[in-house]
C-alpha cells in the first residue's frame, strides 16, 4: 500500500524584526517558526529515520508563511533545511514556486478555475495541499504529520496501515485517528486554571473526549482527530476536502465533513506520536475569535443539512463531548460569559485594548449565530469541484512534473 507522509510547516518573519508574532500578519498560525531560527522541521524529518519502512514511503513538505511578502524567503528557508539531510525516501517540497508552475499548467489546459485549490493561505487550504500532495505522489494512504512532532515508535507505519482500506466490523476503514503524547507523557491537556477557561470548558470537554484513548477495543468511533496524526485513505481524500472557510480546528471539521459522506474516523489507541509544540503565538482572545468563526461555520453546516442520496445526517450530539459542546444552541451564552470574564482579567492587568477585543468577540458571536444562506450547500458545491479537480489532474501534466518525468 503506497503511503505518503505529508508535513505542513509554518513560518513567520524573523525575531530580529518582530520578537513576538504580529496580528497584522496575513495569516496567523498557532506557533509559526521565525525565519531566523532553525525551528522544528529538521527534528521532525530526522525522526522519520526510525520508521520501519516495509513497502517504503514518500514524504511531502508543504511550506506556508504568515505574510505574503515572505513566501519566497520561506521557500528558500525550507529548501535549505531539507538540503542538510540525506534521506532514504523520496521527498517532495510544495511551496509558492510549485504553485505558480501548476497554475500555469492549469491555465494552459483551459482549467484556470481550479486554481482555487492551489493555495498556501490558511490552515484548511494548506491541509488541502497536503491531500493534493498525496494525490500527486499516487499514494493509497496519506499520513498527516506536523513539524512540531516526532516519531518514536519504529512500527508506526505498520500500525497506521494495518486497518486502513480494509473492512472492520462490516464497514470500510477510510480514516484512522491517532493521538498525541505530550512531553510529560500525558495524553490530556492541562486542566483550566483561570475562571474564563473554566467557563469556556474546552479543556474539560477535550479531556473527557480523550478518555476513549484508554482501554479496549483498539479501534473505536471518535468525535475528534488530531491534525498531525491522521491516516486518510485515497477513497476519502479524493472525495472530501477541508473546508477553506474554517480558520482553525480544520482537523475536527474534516471529521464532520467526512461523516456527511458516510466516512467515519476510528481512533486507534496504539497509534501515537510525541507532540513537542513551541509556545502558542496568538493571544487567547484571538484564539477564541477563531473558534467562534469555526464553530459557527460547523453549526451552520449541521443546521442547513438537506436530504440527498449518499449524504448522512449528522447532529451536534453525535460529536459529544468535544466538539459537540460548542455546536449547540447555547454557544453564544458560552461566548458571552467567557468573554466578559476574560475582559475583566485584561482590565485588571491594565490591558484595555485586549479587553476591548473580548467585547468585539461577543459582537462577532452574535452576528455569526444567525445562519445566512446555505452553508451546507456551499460546502457541497466546493466538494464537487474538488472531485472534478482530482479527476482532471492526470490530464494537466502536474503529476509528470512532480514525479520527475516531465
Amino acid at each position: 500500500m503506497k503511503t505518503t507522509i505529508v508535513i505542513p510547516t509554518y513560518w513567520r518573519g524573523p525575531v530580529s524584526e518582530a520578537p513576538i508574532c504580529s496580528l497584522e500578519s496575513d495569516f496567523l498560525y498557532d506557533h509559526a517558526t521565525p525565519l531566523d531560527s532553525e525551528g522544528t522541521l529538521g527534528r521532525a524529518l530526522d525522526s522519520l529515520s526510525i520508521l520501519e519502512a516495509g513497502e517504503g514511503f514518500s514524504v511531502a513538505v508543504v511550506a506556508a508563511s504568515t505574510r505574503v511578502e515572505i513566501k519566497q524567503a520561506v521557500e528558500l528557508k525550507v529548501q535549505s533545511i531539507i538540503a542538510q539531510y540525506d534521506y532514504d525516501f523520496p521527498l517532495l517540497m510544495i511551496g509558492p514556486d510549485e504553485l505558480t508552475f501548476w497554475r500555469r499548467r492549469l491555465a494552459t489546459a483551459g482549467m484556470a478555475e481550479y486554481d482555487q485549490f492551489l493555495s498556501l493561505d490558511g490552515y484548511s487550504n494548506i491541509r488541502n495541499m497536503c491531500l493534493l500532495a498525496a494525490v500527486l505522489t499516487e499514494a493509497d494512504v496519506a499520513i498527516l504529520f506536523d513539524d512540531d512532532q516526532v516519531y518514536e515508535v519504529p512500527a508506526y507505519l505498520k500500525k497506521a496501515t494495518e486497518f486502513i482500506g480494509r473492512r472492520h466490523e462490516g464497514s470500510d476503514v477510510t480514516g484512522i485517528a491517532g493521538y498525541y503524547v505530550n512531553e510529560n507523557g500525558s495524553v490530556k491537556v492541562p486542566p483550566a486554571d483561570l475562571e474564563w477557561q473554566r467557563l469556556w470548558g474546552n479543556r474539560e470537554a477535550m479531556n473527557q473526549a480523550f478518555g476513549i484513548i484508554a482501554g479496549p477495543p483498539r479501534l473505536k468511533p471518535t468525535p475528534f482527530v488530531f491534525g498531525g496524526n491522521m491516516v486518510i485513505h485515497r477513497s476519502l481524500f479524493e472525495k472530501v476536502p477541508f473546508d477553506p472557510l474554517v480558520p482553525r480546528g480544520e482537523d475536527i471539521d474534516y471529521l464532520l465533513n467526512a461523516r456527511f459522506f458516510g466516512h467515519e474516523f476510528l481512533l486507534d489507541n496504539e497509534l501515537w506520536i510525541r507532540h513537542l509544540p513551541p509556545p502558542r503565538c496568538a493571544p487567547p482572545w484571538f484564539q477564541i475569535r477563531q473558534d467562534i468563526i469555526r464553530f459557527a461555520r460547523e453549526r451552520a453546516k449541521i443546521a442547513t443539512q438537506h436530504g440527498m442520496d449518499g449524504i448522512k445526517h449528522v447532529t451536534a450530539a453525535d460529536l459529544d463531548p468535544y466538539p459537540g459542546r460548542f455546536l449547540k444552541d447555547d454557544f453564544h451564552d458560552l461566548v458571552l460569559l467567557t468573554s466578559m470574564e476574560m475582559a475583566s482579567n485584561y482590565m485588571e492587568a491594565g490591558m484595555e485594548e485586549d479587553a476591548r477585543e473580548c467585547i468585539v468577540n461577543v459582537a462577532i458571536s452574535k452576528a455569526e449565530s444567525r445562519v445566512k444562506g446555505d452553508p451546507f450547500g456551499d460546502y457541497l458545491a466546493f466538494q464537487r469541484r474538488w472531485e472534478e479537480f482530482i479527476r482532471v489532474l492526470p490530464t494537466i501534466g502536474i503529476w509528470s512534473a512532480v514525479n520527475g518525468t516531465d
